[in-house]
């Protein structure tokens, strides 16, 4: 039996992502229902906590997805270009770390910061109707980042190449 521990790494970056998107969609899922705004901030900063996994899976997702790249291709790196799989599954990945880095952080950052005043007392007229349009846009965040995991495990798995180190 032959295995990589590049391709294992590779597979535990895959777990910190998944547990980044459910704990997270959980947590604004749990968010949503709750009345009590001093409750409501405290899981905001459970989610903010849980949401710092997300950057470590992405760096190790691509570190090791580079290193997987010139194992499976190892006299010309260069060649993955040709792989169509693989590169729908490299553009997947990078929208999904782009929107992960740009929309979810201002998104939360928005809503945190309008519970916030909300607490405070200091709310503008309309911020109820505020915080169910950024909660309804943070939906629609994890279900797009969700659809996009969804789509680059399917490429994953029924792509035409397989990592050599493969348990």
């Amino acid at each position: 039996m032959t295995g990589s521990f590049n391709f294992l790494l590779h597979l535990l970056g895959f777990g910190f992502l998944v547990t980044a998107l459910l704990g997270g969609w959980m947590i604004e899922r749990r968010s949503r229902r709750e009345k009590d705004l001093t409750f409501k901030r405290i899981l905001l900063r459970a989610g903010r906590a849980i949401g710092l996994l997300s950057p470590i899976a992405a760096l190790i997702l691509l570190v090791t997805g580079i290193i997987n790249i010139v194992s499976v291709y190892p006299t010309n790196p260069m060649i993955w270009h040709s792989q169509g799989w693989l590169m729908a599954k490299v553009i997947l990945f990078a929208f999904m770390v782009v929107n992960g880095v740009v929309f979810g952080p201002i998104i939360s950052r928005r809503r945190s910061r309008l519970v916030d005043t909300m607490i405070a007392g200091q709310a503008p007229e309309g911020s109820e109707q505020t915080l169910r349009v950024l909660e309804k846009n943070l939906t629609t965040y994890y279900l797009v980042q969700t659809l996009l995991l969804l789509l680059i495990l399917f490429l994953s798995i029924f792509g035409s190449g397989k990592h050599p180190g493969l348990f």
